[in-house]
């Protein structure tokens, strides 16, 4: 993203994702987080200052993150104490990564949840709402598509909670999709152009290639650690960028997207026990890098089980929601390298169920009442 940033800063074109060879105009990455970039080298035209306003801007992200979880809590529980416990994990869990959208996804994640909440049924119009809803969905899906797999579900989730009519829950769906079809058409539009198909993004061939092959391991620091990776993955290959290059992004696509299937026909046995390790490691990362913030998650992801138990015991509706989201969204990533930017997106899902938890049994150890209130 910084590369495909300086390139926007530079020349204005989204182009030139990689660091190996200049391979032209891409779709490699959602645009949103390389236009802020792009503005923040514009303004701030000293390197150091630019890594200092991305850097500041990450924390300021997380802490707003960790500021949101209790009310987020509420919302779930009725109480805010599980966030405030969600609150101290993330702070003590979450990186600062200011080179990737992550810190800014979940706070637009969390952010949309809350504003949905508050707003679905409460206007004088759904109209109005279906609208709001479906360009705040649009931007984070600018900012990182596989946010669609988050907000959508927990759009549903009101949609039941609420108890809405399906035609009404009908046309809030309709309004909302089409604004977020609407925020996202100049993206799409602009990749139709440049390469003659309506995509989002065209990063997932290479990665499914780096990920499925001979020599590949389950994380991305092991692949890289064995070279595979550096042979594999246009961004560090040479041969790859330059075969990209020839063939365009699309088509390289979709030739590797094709190259990783045949793979994984060929070698059915290898390609499970990756994805077994991937899935694993999506939800207990690998302590290769910062191992003190793995063990938080580690500990979050295990203490967030108990806290779901006790959810299905109390009749918590939002456990519904939270399923779904942390069923559907890490899907796409049990099949690709791991690295633990991917589990942060969908972390806070498992830090308020652990915090629910600790709360409860906190409770218990006091010997004090619980109060039972409704999510809201």
């Amino acid at each position: 993203m910084l590369a495909e940033a300086k390139s926007l800063a530079e020349h204005g074109a989204f182009a030139n994702p990689f660091d190996i060879a200049n391979t032209g105009f891409t779709a490699v990455n959602p645009p949103l987080y390389p236009v802020v970039l792009a503005l923040l080298m514009k303004v701030l035209t000293a390197p150091r200052f630019f890594m200092l306003a991305a850097l500041v801007g990450n924390i300021v992200a997380n802490a707003l993150t960790a500021a949101w979880l209790p009310r987020m809590s509420f919302v779930f529980y009725g109480d805010a104490i599980p966030g405030a416990v969600a609150a101290l994990l993330w702070l003590a869990a979450v990186q600062v990564m200011p080179a990737w959208d992550t810190s800014f996804t979940v706070a637009g994640v969390i952010l949309f949840c809350l504003f949905s909440n508050r707003y679905i049924g409460r206007t004088d119009s759904d109209i109005r709402f279906g609208s709001a809803a479906g360009v705040a969905a649009g931007l984070l899906f600018l900012l990182n598509p596989s946010s669609a797999m988050i907000s959508l579900p927990w759009i549903a989730y009101l949609f039941v909670h609420r108890r809405y009519s399906l035609e009404r829950a009908g046309t809030v769906s309709a309004i909302l999709l089409a604004s977020l079809f609407l925020v996202v058409s100049p993206w799409l539009l602009r990749n139709y152009y440049q390469f003659g198909a309506l995509v989002v993004r065209t990063n997932l061939g290479m990665t499914l290639y780096a990920s499925n092959n001979d020599c590949a391991e389950s994380s991305l620091a092991e692949t890289e650690r064995d070279g595979c990776y550096q042979t594999h993955h246009p961004n560090v290959s040479l041969t790859e960028a330059q075969l990209l290059r020839t063939l365009g992004e699309v088509n390289y696509d979709f030739r590797r997207t094709a190259d990783a299937e045949a793979w994984a026909m060929a070698n059915p046995a290898r390609f499970w026990q990756l994805t077994g390790q991937r899935v694993r490691d999506f939800w207990l990362p690998p302590p290769e890098q910062h191992p003190y913030k793995t063990y938080v998650i580690w500990l979050a992801t295990l203490l967030a089980i108990p806290g779901m138990i006790l959810m299905i015991k109390r009749h918590k509706p939002v456990l519904a929601f939270l399923m779904a989201a942390q069923l559907i969204y890490p899907f796409m990533y049990y099949v690709v390298i791991s690295d633990v930017r991917y589990r942060y997106p969908v972390l806070w899902l498992s830090l308020l169920p652990a915090g629910y938890f600790i709360r409860r049994i906190s409770r218990v150890g006091l010997h004090l009442p619980v109060r039972h209130n409704s999510a809201q």
